[in-house]
C-alpha cells in the first residue's frame, strides 16, 4: 500500500498554524508511551515523547557520553535504529514535526514512519501490522521537519519511527484528532463531553499567553502551573479572557468542573460557560450561543463543580468558557449525556 500523499512545508506557513491547532497525539501528557526499540545507547526513546521544547546544556555529560535532550542511538549501525510508540489514544493524523533541535552532527539523516491500529499485546508479540505512512524523508541538522498529510490518514494506535541508519531525533510531534475507540464514562456516570479522550479540543481563544488551552481537556490535574491555560493580565476595565471547545462528541450538559488547582495567586475571581451548535471547528462570529452556566466564582487550588444553570437537555457540539477578567485554569470537564 503507497503512503498516503504529503507535502513537507515550512516552520512559518499557514499549514504548520493549523497544525499546531490539532491534538499532539504523540504527548506523554495523553499517556503516550515507548513499547520497543533498538537502541537507545546515549539519550532515551521516552524523550520524544516530552511536551517541552528540547534543550541543549553544553556542560551536561553521562558515563555514556554527551547528554542530549532527545533520543540518541549508537554510532556505525549496519541497518537502522527504531522505536515502537503507542500513541495515548487513537487518532487520525494531519501531519508530523520530526524534530533534530541541537543534534548537530550527531543527527537522524533519513527518518520514516509506520503505522498500525492493534493492541499492545499484538505489537509486543510482533503480530501488528505496520504500514508505512511516512516514506523516508532527509533531516537536517538542528531543524524542525513539518510534514502535511493532503487528506487525514486513517485511525492508528502505534507508530514505529525508523531511523537511518543512526542518531538522535530531539522531539516527534503527531498532530491529529482522537478517534475515541469507546466513550470515556466518567466517576459520576456522565461522560466528560470535552475530554481529550472522547475526541474534544480547544479550538479558539482570545488569549494564551503563557499557556495553551489545549491543556483544558487534558487527563488528569497537572503537574505545575505551566500546564494549564494562563492568559496575560488585562488592564482594561470590563475585559474578559474566553476559549472555545470542541466538544468531541454531540451532548447535553449536566455538570461543569473548573479546576484551578496550582492557580494561586492568578485564577480568576469568576468564569461563565456559553453553548452552542456548530458544523465547523471554531462557530461562526454571529454564533447563538446559550449560557448554560451563570457567572460563578472561583478560588484557588480548587476544583469546582458547578450544575447547569440552563438549557440542560438541549444538545450541544461547543462550548465557550469565559473568565472575569483573566488569569489561570487547569482543567475543563463538561459532564453530560451524548445525543446520540
Amino acid at each position: 500500500m503507497a503512503a498516503p500523499a504529503f507535502r513537507s512545508v515550512a516552520a512559518d506557513s499557514a499549514e504548520v498554524a493549523a497544525l499546531k491547532g490539532k491534538t499532539n497525539l504523540a504527548s506523554e501528557s495523553l499517556g503516550t508511551k515507548i513499547v520497543s526499540f533498538s537502541d537507545e545507547f546515549f539519550a532515551e526513546a521516552s524523550n520524544l515523547l516530552k511536551d517541552s521544547e528540547a534543550v541543549f546544556l553544553p556542560e551536561e555529560f553521562t558515563d555514556r557520553g554527551k547528554w542530549m535532550d532527545g533520543w540518541e542511538t549508537k554510532r556505525h549501525n549496519k541497518s537502522y535504529d527504531w522505536t515502537i510508540i503507542q500513541l495515548g489514544y487513537a487518532g487520525a493524523i494531519f501531519g508530523f514535526d520530526v524534530d533534530t533541535s541541537h543534534f548537530t552532527g550527531n543527527h537522524a539523516p533519513v527518518v520514516s514512519i509506520e503505522a498500525a491500529n492493534a493492541s499492545e499485546e499484538e505489537v509486543r508479540a510482533g503480530k501488528a501490522q505496520f504500514s508505512e505512512i511516512l516514506p523516508k524523508v532527509d533531516m537536517n541538522p538542528g531543524s524542525h521537519h513539518y510534514f502535511v498529510y493532503e487528506a487525514p490518514t486513517a485511525a492508528y494506535t502505534h507508530l514505529r519511527v525508523n531511523n537511518y541508519p543512526d542518531g538522535g531525533i530531539a522531539r516527534l510531534r503527531v498532530y491529529g484528532q482522537v478517534v475515541p475507540q469507546a466513550l470515556t464514562a466518567s466517576s459520576n456516570g456522565l461522560i466528560d463531553l470535552a475530554f481529550v479522550g472522547n475526541g474534544g479540543r480547544a479550538v479558539a481563544c482570545s488569549n494564551q499567553h503563557f499557556c495553551s488551552p489545549s491543556n483544558l481537556v487534558l487527563p488528569g490535574r497537572g503537574k505545575t502551573m505551566g500546564d494549564g491555560w494562563e492568559t496575560r493580565r488585562s488592564r482594561t476595565p470590563g475585559h474578559n479572557d474566553w476559549a472555545i471547545l470542541k466538544l468531541g462528541v454531540r451532548g447535553c450538559i449536566d455538570k461543569i468542573e473548573v479546576d484551578t488547582r496550582h492557580f494561586c495567586g492568578n485564577y480568576p475571581p469568576q468564569v461563565t460557560m456559553h453553548a452552542t451548535v456548530s458544523d465547523e471547528d471554531v462557530p461562526a462570529s454571529d454564533a447563538k450561543w446559550t449560557e448554560v452556566l451563570g457567572a460563578v466564582p472561583t478560588t484557588a487550588d480548587s476544583q469546582h463543580v458547578f450544575d447547569t444553570t440552563g438549557a440542560r437537555d438541549e444538545a450541544f457540539t461547543h462550548v465557550k468558557f469565559t473568565m472575569y477578567p483573566d488569569g489561570g485554569v487547569k482543567r475543563i470537564r463538561v459532564y453530560g449525556r451524548a445525543a446520540n
